[in-house]
């Protein structure tokens, strides 16, 4: 429980951020319409609609039109915060487009039977948002023990050498006594700080994953359908997190007030490269069958970590920065699905999906990071089943009802998974006025995250539980030409 706590976390221990990056960066879902938000999420075994650019390439096969269409949506978050006894809440919003695209229908040419054989080829181009990695956090409360004086006493004692020589933060944690050696080791270092000491945590995150999608889809005598598509994927993160601590510190046996930032920047970005393969069968006009593949996306990444720690009292401060190049492989991904139409009426449809994250792969020019990170991500993830269910009822000829409901699982072997299991219920409206259409949905999730702003070696370091509820409104609008 403790490591997967300090692996969600991020801490400054450089495998452990790495890894917890690892996950950040192969956790995402590709992108749909309003539409098929409404139905919980993507569907494979439906087509005929653009997110089929993003999820099963196949579904582009279904078009008997070419289509445009584009997505925006107003994203508000609601956390709430359990951090030392105590609960805050904060919320914060923003608007962003989810995915534009456009499907170019071709009739291939025939001469004989015109329900035999390849009978239209079509082509899919379209962007999309995989993940939004913004949220901002504000908490605060008083500290038993476990404060950044005793973080610095194990940072400082882990570089193995006398006060003047240590790196630039651990330096100022000692000029800012919120540190000091041992009388009969100088290289062994305790806290001196108090152990009621006051912690204000600011969180400001920003970035997001994104993918240029391009896909080909055949339709084959109306009965089977089959696409291939390549992404490519990037990602730019970006995060300001601070710990704000107060407290006393006793030297000589005297108290005396200090008042110190430590600060981590996070600013990482890559880019990479994907491929999509799927599959649609129609056995009877009622009945649907999908399957999807999507290839691990290869990514080239760039890192640039730093901390600092300033001395609000004094003018002492100290910073150090950690910039890094690596490749990271995320998990393939394996998605089935059934569909079953009432006529005009409308359908119901189910997927299920598999991820196995212990597959993450990580290398760089630094061999031990690389054996350690990819162990831990062995050890500390595991293989988990997305699915989801949703159904579309035609309420008038032009006007669509939907509804759905989605769990994509825990993806930590020893963190409970009712937890850690994102839960989303969506709904939704639809309404068609000759060739153009517009399509509405809500969706309200909730997700679960350990957050502290470093860890000790035993665990004990505070951590807050932050519970966040998501709530997105999406609009698609869309002509057929």
């Amino acid at each position: 429980m403790i490591l997967v706590a300090i692996i969600v976390i991020a801490t400054q221990t450089t495998y452990a951020q790495y890894l917890a990056d690892a996950l950040r960066f192969s956790q995402f879902q590709n992108s749909s319409t309003a539409r098929f938000d409404g139905l919980g999420g993507y569907k494979s075994a439906i087509g005929g609609d653009l997110s089929s650019l993003y999820g099963n390439p196949a579904g582009i096969g279904m078009f008997s039109k070419s289509e445009f269409n584009f997505t925006p949506s107003f994203k508000l978050r609601n956390n709430n915060v359990e951090f030392l006894n105590g609960n805050s809440t904060a919320a914060n919003s923003n608007v962003d487009l989810n995915n534009i695209g456009v499907v170019f229908h071709s009739k291939t040419f025939k001469r004989n039977d015109l329900d035999k054989g390849v009978i239209s080829l079509n082509l899919g181009i379209g962007y999309q948002k995989r993940n939004a990695f913004k949220n901002d956090f504000l908490f605060d409360g008083t500290t038993s023990s476990n404060g950044l004086g005793d973080f610095f006493a194990e940072t400082a004692t882990s570089e193995n050498t006398a006060q003047n020589n240590l790196g630039n933060v651990n330096g100022a944690a000692y000029d800012s006594f919120l540190i000091d050696e041992a009388a009969n080791n100088p290289t062994l270092y305790f806290p001196i700080t108090s152990k009621n000491a006051k912690q204000i945590q600011t969180i400001d995150r920003a970035g997001g994953s994104t993918s240029v999608d391009f896909s080909l889809g055949l339709n084959i005598g109306n009965k089977v359908f089959v696409g291939a598509g390549v992404g490519l994927a990037s990602f730019r993160y970006t995060s300001f997190e601070q710990t704000n601590e107060r407290g006393q510190f006793r030297f000589n046996n005297k108290d005396t007030n200090y008042d110190v930032d430590y600060n981590r920047n996070f600013d990482t970005e890559g880019s990479g490269l994907n491929a999509k393969l799927g599959l649609i069968i129609k056995p009877v006009n009622e009945f649907r069958i999908g399957l999807s593949f999507e290839s691990p996306t290869y990514f080239n990444v760039t890192d640039n970590y730093s901390e600092e720690l300033i001395n609000n009292i004094d003018a002492i401060e100290g910073s150090d920065s950690y910039p890094f190049d690596y490749q990271l492989r995320t998990p393939s991904k394996l998605n089935g699905g059934l569909a079953y139409f009432f006529a005009d009426k409308g359908f119901i449809s189910a997927d299920i999906g598999f991820v196995d994250y212990s597959s993450i792969n990580f290398s760089s020019d630094d061999s031990p990071t690389d054996l350690r990170t990819n162990r831990n991500s062995r050890q500390n993830f595991k293989n988990v089943v997305n699915y989801s269910v949703g159904g579309e009822f035609r309420l008038q000829p032009n006007v669509m009802l939907r509804l759905g409901y989605q769990v994509q699982g825990n993806p930590y072997k020893n963190l409970s998974n009712s937890d850690f299991e994102v839960k989303s219920i969506s709904g939704g409206l639809g309404y068609r006025f000759g060739s153009y259409y517009l399509d509405m949905s809500l969706v309200n999730s909730n997700d679960r995250l350990l957050y502290s702003n470093y860890a000790l070696a035993n665990g004990s370091e505070p951590l807050a539980t932050i519970n966040t509820t998501r709530n997105s409104v999406n609009l698609t609008f869309g002509v057929r030409f």
